[in-house]
């Protein structure tokens, strides 16, 4: 049984108008407009994603997270996205 998945995660744009009062001082984790004022632009990452059930107790999976290695930071987050990453496991039920 092969499973294949495609998904996209999108954040859209918050003006400075939009961002809370709290969050519009925080230079460091915000763009700036062309009027200088701080916003959180907005970004999409694609997914790919496989498993492969190999019997009933043994599958494989698989996937590639921001397949365009999308540079981003999520909304109010002073941590940047990750870059395109892959991962593989393995699952045995006992």
């Amino acid at each position: 049984n092969l499973m294949l998945e495609l998904n996209a995660i999108y954040q859209g744009k918050k003006s400075y108008d939009n961002l809370p009062m709290e969050e519009r001082a925080k230079d460091e984790i915000y763009a700036k407009d062309a009027n200088g004022n701080n916003y959180a632009p907005s970004w999409t990452t694609f997914n790919l994603k496989t498993s492969y059930r190999l019997s009933e107790k043994l599958s494989i999976s698989g996937g590639l997270e921001n397949v365009t290695d999308r540079r981003y930071r999520p909304y109010s987050s002073g941590i940047s996205g990750p870059g395109r990453n892959f991962i593989l496991s393995f699952k045995a039920r006992f």
